[in-house]
């Protein structure tokens, strides 16, 4: 059965399905797979899913255990509940589709990689910033720390790139709140923590990864923003490095950041578009 949270989720977070009516004007019928990555949830890829579904692609979103609402969520979360969740959603997918193509993001690109390595019945993967380590070396550490601590507040982090990424979640969270003032800062500390059991699955998570990519054999196309803190290109060019596949392509963008597919970021179209060229090709076409 599908993941039910047993904690507020808002709409917009939610697990989403976008339909087609029937095949596409050449007969083909297929399906998109999109797994968000962590701390994440669907609200970051619907307005490109529903780009796809307008041109004739059945397009699914499931919700990872654990998120879609603030990151208390994750605690006690593990990430065989993620592969879990991964796994089902890709047989909701499988069953609507003739060719089946998955799209990840950060850390979703390895529980993609998980269902197309599994299953092997995947047309291919665009990896929307992709993850290769964890972009700060002390969060290695997590896995004895969280013994001894329960949470995690980023809020009070010394790198400004962390205190300015808790900053942009809150705000893409609730864009109303007036984040700055003395009632919300008082309230931070509870909304922004993090359990550490949750951060050493991440980072469990990415280090399974690098299992994966050299055993990845099927068309990829990678998209990483230059200016992300989150998961540095660096990540996009290691892991394009180890894929043995040799239909491989690896964009980088310019003054963009982790969230390159959402329509705040100048990119988006352009991501898009060679998305959908990727995943509409014919058989023996070239693709962007």
């Amino acid at each position: 059965m599908p993941f039910k949270p047993t904690y507020e989720v808002k709409e917009e977070r939610r697990p989403y399905t976008l339909t087609v009516e029937g095949p596409l004007p050449d007969g083909r019928r297929v399906g998109v797979l999109v797994m968000h990555g962590f701390m994440g949830s669907p609200l970051s890829s619907r307005p490109m899913a529903e780009y796809l579904n307008q041109k004739g692609v059945f397009v699914h979103c499931p919700l990872l255990p654990g998120h879609g609402s603030y990151p208390s969520t994750l605690h006690r979360v593990g990430r065989k509940l993620w592969l879990a969740e991964a796994e089902e959603a890709y047989q909701l997918v499988r069953r609507q589709s003739d060719e089946l193509y998955i799209i990840g993001h950060s850390m979703g690109n390895i529980l993609g990689a998980h269902v197309a390595l599994k299953f092997g019945d995947v047309r291919g993967v665009a990896m929307l910033a992709p993850v290769y380590d964890v972009p700060d070396s002390r969060l290695h550490w997590v896995k004895y720390a969280r013994f001894f601590t329960t949470w995690y507040y980023p809020h009070k982090s010394s790198h400004e790139s962390m205190r300015r990424l808790v900053r942009e979640r809150v705000l893409d969270f609730d864009p109303t709140v007036a984040y700055d003032s003395p009632e919300f800062q008082a309230l931070l500390p509870q909304i922004s923590r993090v359990p550490l059991s949750g951060m050493h699955e991440m980072v469990a998570m990415i280090t399974e990864g690098r299992k994966l990519w050299p055993r990845l054999d099927v068309p990829v196309r990678i998209f990483a923003g230059e200016d992300d803190d989150a998961a540095h290109p660096d990540n996009a060019r290691r892991i394009f490095s180890l894929l043995p596949t040799k239909d491989k392509k690896l964009t980088i963008y310019p003054d963009t950041g982790h969230e390159l597919m959402r329509p705040f970021e100048p990119i988006h179209t352009t991501v898009w578009d060679s998305i959908a060229s990727f995943i509409l090709k014919r058989e023996g076409e070239a693709s962007g």
